[in-house]
């Protein structure tokens, strides 16, 4: 099983300093819950993020990238046959583990809710069984979960490589930033191999994607 770790997710409650901001006061209302129960969603708040948070409303807030990524995931040949495993590490210092039989809902709305639910609760169960759990720690720690000797950090900086030289073994663990632009705010480099795979900037389902396809052909899936 390989281990995708989403370093430095851009997921997170709505923080305080947007807490009396006119926008998010009518949303809660709206939504009928506190300001921090609610995520930070850019798709919505972008001027209020702009405001509070200059030159940060095109990274902050994106909880609709990690959204996609799972999708992407989830439908791959790779999860299917139970050799993915995925652990979201958020700009705030928190993990969220997916048991591999959840379904994520594919709905953006349903997933929103989810995640808010997760932040406030810590977990998720359904029948006794533990779909999800949230708890803090750092990038570090999450790669500790992994267990892996074999870490890629996947970086436009990186040392260039084709994607099948990266990938060989199922015991790998990759790391790819849960962010839309800019550079990982953790120490991500420190923790394994810089490498990249295109000249240009990848969306993290991309990247995602050439992961899982390379190690589907070497495991023989596909």
């Amino acid at each position: 099983m390989i281990n995708l770790i989403i370093a430095d997710a851009e997921i997170e409650t709505i923080p305080p300093e947007l807490s009396h901001d006119f926008n998010i006061i009518n949303l809660a209302k709206k939504r009928g819950k506190s300001f921090d129960r609610i995520l930070l969603d850019s798709n919505y708040m972008h001027s209020s993020i702009d405001k509070h948070f200059p030159g940060e409303s095109n990274r902050r807030g994106r909880p609709d990238i990690i959204h996609t990524l799972i999708m992407v995931v989830q439908d791959s040949i790779l999860n299917r046959e139970r050799q993915i495993r995925i652990i979201i590490h958020t700009r705030m210092d928190k993990i969220i583990t997916i048991n591999p039989e959840t379904r994520m809902p594919r709905s953006y709305n349903r997933f929103t809710g989810l995640i808010e639910s997760l932040l406030v609760r810590g977990r998720i169960e359904s029948d006794g069984v533990l779909l999800m759990e949230c708890h803090e720690g750092s990038l570090g720690d999450a790669l500790k979960m992994a267990k892996s000797e074999h870490v890629t950090v996947f970086s436009p900086s990186g040392e260039r490589k084709k994607i099948d030289e990266i990938t060989g073994t199922d015991e790998a663990t990759y790391i790819i930033g849960g962010f839309s632009e800019g550079d990982y705010k953790s120490d991500a480099y420190s923790l394994g191999r810089a490498c990249s795979i295109y000249k240009d900037e990848l969306t993290i389902w991309t990247v995602a994607s050439e992961i899982i396809c390379s190690t589907e052909r070497k495991l023989g899936f596909v």
